[in-house]
């Protein structure tokens, strides 16, 4: 009994989507082709080495601070030491141990806060791209008179015939031989990995 409704359904909604205008894009190369993509690329991976150098000079703080504790417990361990002496040391320990708590805490914030910061930066650049892309596609939609446009990476299957994405490009004012790039670099890829 489901089956036959399922089936109705269907076969009632074809008629609806055999006069859809179709056409498909490859966002994934509408992406990476896109006018801002290597700048922001570039701007992404300036800013994590930024980021990461920063990190680098906290470890390091935090590595001084504990090798410097480290070196006064040892010292504190000769048998030669006055308990006045022994004392003074404790507390030079006991204030480096705060200040080593102190710094961990900084650079675990630090990268909490640089992960939360990069992450944010991606999106936003990602975001400002794929709105460019959409607002192409949807005047390239109404030019052409497409009912729909959908991303072809994320369909089971597309006739390569329904494919605008070199139109797209056209618009985006990219050469759609980078496209061609963009795959052969692909196809490469998948070649070095199978021979390993």
């Amino acid at each position: 009994m489901k089956r036959t409704a399922i089936a109705l359904s269907i076969a009632m909604c074809l008629p609806a989507f055999a006069d859809l205008k179709i056409g498909t894009v490859n966002m994934i190369h509408l992406v990476e082709l896109h006018p801002t993509h290597e700048s922001n690329k570039a701007l992404v991976k300036s800013s994590n080495d930024d980021y990461k150098a920063k990190l680098d000079e906290k470890q390091e703080a935090l590595k001084a601070v504990l090798d410097e504790a480290r070196k006064v417990y040892e010292d504190m361990q000769n048998p030669m030491l006055s308990a006045t002496a022994k004392a003074d040391a404790q507390k030079k320990l006991d204030g480096m141990q705060q200040k080593a708590n102190a710094a961990r805490q900084d650079l675990l914030r630090s990268e909490q806060t640089y992960r939360e910061t990069m992450n944010d930066l991606e999106t936003r650049l990602l975001k400002m791209e794929t709105s460019d892309i959409r607002a192409k596609i949807s005047a390239y939609a109404k030019e052409k008179g497409l009912d729909l446009v959908i991303d072809s990476t994320m369909a089971a299957y597309a006739n390569d015939d329904l494919d605008v994405t070199d139109d797209i490009l056209r618009a985006l004012k990219v050469d759609p031989a980078k496209r061609k790039e963009l795959k052969d670099k692909a196809k490469g890829k998948e070649k070095k990995s199978e021979g390993k």
